[in-house]
């Protein structure tokens, strides 16, 4: 046996990685491979796609990227994601994949948007109808530009994706979209690249906000490299984020999760600034056991103004006009599907015996 076969607690084999997750993750991981092992006995465990010589017993093996997926669903998926040159993630033979749930979950509502209307009827404000979901979704094709990110490569990559995109009506008739950040078992919303680097790392630190410098001449995603600067600081304004409030904030205030929360509100602004809907706003999607997700990281603790603040409630105290990001659980969607009692029921059972939702 290789040491580098991860296990659960006592089978034989690595288990220390499994305590250094937190017990969300802990659940979801016995869940999942309950899950794997019931619906495919025998199978081997795959390989961790960012360190191929662990296998770990939660993750699917290679050329099984299918089993991952609702099988009702998997075939007209991924031809979907063919045709609009979407990247699927490395990661969604990973049973705990955030991509894969956000498809199971979403994309049979994609295929049937009256299914899509009863789970979402509370949900979105005054919604008289949904018109089409989107996964992956980027925005028409000159944003890219606006953004300064990369022009070459697919959906989901290298650029600002939204994981989905609920385009819906509204009783007014006015048109709408609210873009989804999914979240499973992440623990954060993830930090910018540049600061995950060493080199540039010392760069970010020495942002000061309260200087009244202009943050993009030492920022180094602003700076040119490889024919790309991002744009992000010279949208903040326009997009409704004051960055006076955010002035507390020693160095970068977007090195850790504000980063992810921050692109998708200048996407959204964009998309109302130049009338691709009427109303456009960012909503978050999340499992309710998983309150890691929300945890205010101590370089933003200066923002913090009362015991209850979570990492969304204190982005929106430092947006002007822009529209403020909602939160709705999994489990929320999935109470008030089972309330209308539309839908298949043999999806249904799988997202019970999968998610436990």
């Amino acid at each position: 046996m290789s040491q580098f076969e991860h296990v659960l607690p006592g089978e034989k084999g690595e288990t220390g990685w499994f305590y250094r997750q937190n017990p969300f993750e802990q659940e979801v991981i016995k869940r999942q491979v309950s899950f794997k092992r019931t619906h495919w006995p025998g199978l081997s465990d795959g390989r961790d796609a960012n360190n191929p010589t662990h296998s770990y017993c939660h993750i699917l093996p290679a050329g099984c990227e299918y089993l991952s997926i609702y099988k009702s669903i998997a075939i007209d998926l991924f031809s979907y994601l063919s045709k609009e040159n979407i990247k699927i993630h490395s990661g969604v033979r990973n049973l705990k994949s955030s991509q894969a749930a956000c498809f199971n979950i979403l994309y049979p509502m994609k295929q049937n948007l009256v299914l899509a209307k009863s789970a979402f009827n509370h949900y979105l404000p005054n919604v008289e109808s949904i018109d089409n979901i989107e996964f992956e979704y980027t925005g028409p094709s000159d944003i890219t530009e606006w953004l300064g990110e990369p022009t070459k490569g697919m959906r989901g990559q290298n650029r600002t994706s939204i994981d989905a995109a609920i385009f819906w009506t509204d009783k007014d008739n006015k048109r709408n979209i609210s873009l989804v950040e999914w979240k499973y078992t992440e623990r954060n919303f993830g930090s910018c690249s540049m600061y995950s680097s060493k080199q540039h790392r010392i760069a970010c630190d020495q942002v000061n906000l309260s200087s009244g410098e202009n943050p993009a001449l030492i920022c180094p995603l602003s700076i040119e490299r490889e024919g790309n600067s991002r744009r992000y600081w010279e949208h903040m304004k326009t997009s409704g984020i004051s960055l006076d409030k955010l002035s507390v904030v020693s160095g970068c205030p977007f090195r850790t999760p504000l980063y992810q929360i921050m692109r998708q509100c200048i996407l959204a602004a964009y998309l109302r600034e130049n009338h691709v809907a009427d109303f456009v706003e960012v909503l978050l999607i999340s499992f309710a056991g998983n309150t890691a997700l929300l945890e205010v990281p101590p370089d933003l603790e200066p923002l913090v103004s009362s015991e209850n603040d979570n990492i969304i409630t204190l982005w929106n105290r430092i947006l002007l006009k822009a529209l403020p990001v909602r939160q709705v659980t999994v489990e929320q969607i999935m109470q008030q599907l089972d309330s209308e009692g539309r839908y298949d029921q043999e999806w249904r059972e799988y997202l019970e015996d999968r998610y436990g939702v």
